[in-house]
C-alpha cells in the first residue's frame, strides 16, 4: 500500500512517524509512556544504528504500520485518507485503490456499509459526522455480513483529522457471549432450583451459613433466624442415632449422602424432605462446608402413610386388621420369647350384636363397634396390639404382668365388665354382653395363628357356657373340636346312608288330657355310637349347612308317617332358622304334603324366635302362604327372646309354646310364674292357643291347667317314641294313663327334642 504523498523530507517524515505512533499507542494503550515504548519498537525494526546513520523514514513508518495487527487509517483535516495499512482494507474486503491516500471518508464509509450487517453497540456513527470540528472520541462495534465483529476506535487530532483503529474482536465477543449465556443459564438454573428445592449450606460444625427462600418458607423461620443456628434446630426426633451416624461417617469421607429426613418447622409441624448433602472440599481434600439440597415430599409421605394405614387398619374402627395383627404379633411374640416374657392373647366376641344391627340398623351397629374399639383402647396401652378381626370379633395381644394366669383372668374379667356397661346409640341406651377366649404365650403356643386358634376354642367354650363370661384355653377344648370335626364327617356319611329316624312325643289337650298331636324329633342311629340325640349333632348340622338336606328329609318323612295316623292327630315339625331364611320352605312343605297326602290342616310348623328375628317382608310372605293353604304356625321357645311379644303381634301365629325353662320353675320361682301368666294373658287376648312344654309333675300339670293353658307336652305324659311304638300306642284309646307317667318321668332331657 502506498503510504506517503509528495512531501518526503526527513524531518516531516520523522514528525509524522512520531505523531502516528503516539496517536496509535495512546488509543490502544492509553499513555504516552506506552507511545515511547512503541516508538522504540518501531525503531528496533530497522536497528538503532540505521536511525543514527541515515534512517529510511518512509520504510520505517511503513513497516511500523504494516506490522500492527489492527487496521489503521489516518484522515487529514479535510477528512481524506492520509495513510492506512493493508489490514484496514482487508478487514472490509477493500482494495488498495479504494483506500488510497486522498480518498474521502464518505466514500470509504459507503464502501464499508456494503459489508456491515448491523451495529452492535453505539447507534451514532461517523455517517452523521458532518461537522468535524465537533468530533469527539468514539467507540463503535459492527458485525459484518460474514459474522466477524469489528471494533472501531476513532480519535480526533488537535490540528484536525481523525485516527481510526479497526480491530477484529470476533473471538473476544464470542467468548463474552458464551460467558453471558453461561451466566444466564446459571442464573436461570439457580432461579429454577430456588423455586423447586430447598437449599441450605452449613459449616463443618453444622451451623447454617446460607438458606434460600424455600428453606425459610417450609421451615417457617426467617432467614436471620436460620443463619448462625445449628441445623439441629430442625430436628424432629423421628430418626434413630444410627441414621445420623451413617450420615456423618459418609460426609466425613467426602462422599455424598442421600436419604429421606423428617424435620420440624417453627410451628411444630413435621415435614419430610428428600435430602442430598454434598461436602465442599478444601485444598487438603477435607470438607470445609456442606450443601444440602432438599425436595419437599411431605404430601407423598402423607399419601403413603394413608395407604399403609388403610392396608393395615380396619376402616371403621381404625384398629389393626387381621393381617397386620398377625405380622406384628409375630415380631412381638418373638421378642417376648427372647426376653422371657409372657403374653396373653384375648379373643372377644359381642353377644347380641346381630340383634342391634337387625333392629336398629347398620349405622347403629357401626357406631356400636366404634364405641367398643374406644373402650378397648382405654383398657390397653400403646404397647398392646388391638385389632378388629371382622364383624363383631376383636383380638388383643397384651403383655402379662406378674403372675400370668392371675393377670389374664383379671384382664378377661375387665373386658367382660367393660362390654356389659350400657352403650349409647342415637341417645338411647343399648345393652350387650361379650364372650372372651384367652390363650397364653408361651404356655399354649408361640405362633400367632396357633394362639388365635386356641383363643377361639376358649371363646367357643365361653359362648357354650352361657355367654357374658371368659374362658381360658384347655387342652380338652381342642379334643372337643376334633371330635366335632369327626362328627361332621360322619354326619355327611349318615345323610348319604339314611341313618336318621324320627321319634314322636305326644302333645295333650289340657282339658281332656287326650293326645291331639305329636312333635317329630329326629334321632341319629349311629352304627357304633348307638342312638345320638339331636343336641349332639344339630348344632354341627347348622354350622356346616347340612341342616338343609336333613330338615327337608325330616319334613318329608314326618308327613309320610303322619298320613297313617288317626285323622284327629296333628303333626308338629320344627324348622331351623337357616331353613326359614333360605326362602324355599313353602315349596318344601307343599311338596311333602302332596307326596304324602297329609292334609295341610293337620300340619303345624314350629319356628323359634331366631328364625323371625330380622322380621323381613319375605319371611312374613312365607308365613302367609303357609297359612293360606291351611298349615298352622307355632312360635316355639316363647319367652327366651327380648321381644317375644312383637313377634306374636307381627306374624300370624296360631299358637305359642312356652319354653320348658319357665315351666320347670313355675311352681318354685315367682319370675317364671309371672312370665307364664303374662304369656297366657297375651295369647288369650290375641285369640291364639298356648302350649306348655317340659311338664314333669302332676302339680305342674294341675297349676298350668288352672291358669287355662290349652295344650301340654312333657315326660309326665310320654317321652319321644319311635314311629312303630307311637303307632302301636295310638291304635288303642288315645288317653294317656297317669300310672304310665311315672316310668317316663326320668328319661332323656327334654332339650333333646329339637329336630
Amino acid at each position: 500500500m502506498k503510504t506517503f504523498g509528495r512531501a518526503e523530507r526527513h524531518p516531516a517524515h520523522f514528525a509524522l512517524l512520531v505523531l502516528v505512533v503516539v496517536s496509535l499507542a495512546t488509543i490502544q494503550f492509553g499513555s504516552p509512556l506506552s507511545a515511547a515504548c512503541l516508538l522504540l519498537l518501531g525503531f528496533g525494526l530497522v536497528g538503532a544504528s540505521e536511525l543514527v546513520r541515515a534512517p529510511d523514514w518512509k520504510g520505517l513508518l511503513g513497516r511500523a504500520l504494516e506490522t500492527n495487527p489492527a487496521g489503521l487509517c489516518i484522515y487529514g483535516p479535510d477528512l481524506r485518507v492520509v495513510i492506512g495499512n493493508e489490514h484496514f482494507g482487508a478487514m472490509y474486503g477493500l482494495t488498495s485503490e479504494q483506500v488510497k491516500p486522498g480518498t474521502s471518508l464518505e466514500d470509504i464509509l459507503r464502501l464499508r456499509a456494503k459489508v456491515i450487517h448491523r451495529r452492535r453497540r453505539h447507534a451514532g456513527y461517523v455517517e452523521a459526522y458532518g461537522d468535524h470540528a465537533a468530533a469527539t472520541p468514539e467507540e463503535t462495534v459492527h458485525e459484518l455480513l460474514d459474522g466477524r465483529i469489528i471494533s472501531v476506535s476513532r480519535r480526533p487530532m488537535s490540528d484536525g483529522g481523525l485516527v481510526e483503529v479497526h480491530r477484529d474482536v470476533t473471538s473476544e465477543w464470542q467468548a463474552e457471549d458464551r460467558a453471558d449465556r453461561a451466566m444466564q443459564e446459571v442464573i436461570e438454573k439457580q432461579y429454577a432450583i430456588d423455586q423447586a428445592v430447598i437449599v441450605g449450606i452449613t459449616d463443618i460444625k453444622g451451623n447454617i451459613t446460607y438458606a434460600n427462600e424455600n428453606f425459610c418458607k417450609i421451615s417457617g423461620y426467617a432467614r436471620d433466624e436460620l443463619i448462625g443456628q445449628n441445623h439441629r434446630l430442625l430436628k424432629s426426633g423421628a430418626h434413630s442415632r444410627e441414621l445420623f451416624g451413617d450420615m456423618y461417617r459418609t460426609l466425613a469421607r467426602g462422599k455424598v449422602w442421600r436419604g429421606e429426613l423428617c424435620n420440624r418447622a417453627k410451628s411444630g409441624r413435621l415435614y419430610w424432605v428428600d435430602t442430598v448433602i454434598t461436602p465442599q472440599l478444601g485444598p487438603d481434600g477435607k470438607p470445609i462446608s456442606y450443601m444440602a439440597i432438599r425436595i419437599d415430599i411431605t404430601a407423598r409421605k402423607e399419601a403413603e402413610a394413608k395407604i399403609s394405614f388403610a392396608a393395615t387398619h380396619d376402616s371403621l374402627t381404625s384398629l389393626l386388621n387381621r393381617s397386620a395383627l398377625l405380622n406384628r404379633a409375630e415380631t412381638t411374640l418373638a421378642q417376648a420369647d427372647a426376653e422371657d416374657n409372657c403374653f396373653g392373647v384375648y379373643l372377644l366376641d359381642l353377644d347380641g350384636f346381630k340383634g342391634v344391627n337387625d333392629t336398629l340398623g347398620h349405622h347403629a351397629g357401626d357406631d356400636l363397634l366404634r364405641q367398643v374399639a374406644a373402650r378397648l383402647a382405654v383398657l390397653t396401652d400403646e404397647h398392646d396390639l388391638v385389632a378388629r378381626l371382622g364383624g363383631d370379633e376383636f383380638a388383643i395381644v397384651r403383655r402379662s404382668g406378674g403372675a400370668v394366669a392371675a393377670d389374664s383372668i383379671d384382664f378377661g374379667r375387665r373386658l367382660v365388665e367393660a362390654m356389659a356397661a350400657p352403650f349409647e346409640i342415637d341417645h338411647h341406651p343399648v345393652h350387650i354382653s361379650s364372650s372372651v377366649g384367652i390363650a397364653i404365650c408361651p404356655g399354649h403356643g408361640r405362633a400367632p395363628q396357633e394362639l388365635l386358634r386356641k383363643a377361639d376354642l376358649a371363646l367357643y367354650a365361653a359362648k357354650a357356657s352361657g355367654r357374658n363370661c371368659f374362658c381360658t384355653y384347655q387342652p380338652a377344648m381342642l379334643e372337643a373340636i376334633e371330635d366335632e370335626k369327626e362328627l361332621e364327617t360322619e354326619l355327611r356319611v349318615a345323610l348319604a346312608r339314611g341313618e336318621f329316624e324320627l321319634h314322636y312325643q305326644p302333645i295333650l289337650d289340657a282339658a281332656s288330657r287326650t293326645v291331639c298331636a305329636a312333635e317329630a324329633l329326629v334321632r341319629w342311629r349311629h352304627p357304633k355310637r348307638g342312638l345320638i340325640p339331636p343336641t349332639r349333632f344339630i348344632p354341627v348340622a347348622e354350622q356346616t349347612g347340612l341342616i338343609l338336606p336333613l330338615g327337608e328329609w325330616i319334613i318329608s318323612q314326618a308327613c309320610r308317617d303322619a298320613a297313617s295316623w288317626p285323622s284327629h292327630l296333628k303333626l308338629a315339625v320344627n324348622v331351623s332358622a337357616i331353613q326359614f331364611k333360605r326362602g324355599s320352605l313353602f315349596d318344601i312343605v307343599t311338596e311333602a304334603l302332596l307326596q304324602s297326602g297329609l292334609p295341610p290342616s293337620r300340619l303345624e310348623i314350629e319356628v323359634t324366635e331366631t328364625a323371625v328375628l330380622e322380621q323381613r317382608p319375605e319371611q312374613l310372605q312365607t308365613f302367609r302362604k303357609l297359612r293360606n293353604i291351611g298349615v298352622e304356625l307355632v312360635l316355639d321357645d316363647f319367652g327366651t327372646g327380648y321381644s317375644s311379644a312383637s313377634y306374636v303381634t307381627n306374624f300370624p301365629f296360631d299358637k305359642i309354646k312356652i319354653d320348658k325353662s319357665f315351666v320347670q320353675g313355675f311352681d318354685t320361682q315367682r319370675e317364671c310364674a309371672a312370665v307364664i301368666a303374662s304369656a297366657v294373658a297375651l295369647a288369650k287376648g290375641l285369640g291364639i292357643a298356648i302350649t306348655a312344654e317340659g311338664i314333669e309333675s302332676e302339680p305342674q300339670f294341675a297349676a298350668l291347667r288352672a291358669i287355662d293353658v290349652d295344650y301340654m307336652q312333657g315326660y309326665l305324659f310320654s317321652r319321644p317314641l319311635a314311629r312303630e311304638d307311637f303307632l302301636q300306642s295310638h291304635k288303642a284309646p288315645s288317653r294317656v294313663q297317669d300310672e304310665t307317667a311315672g316310668s317316663l318321668r326320668v328319661s332323656e332331657s327334654g332339650k333333646g327334642r329339637r329336630g
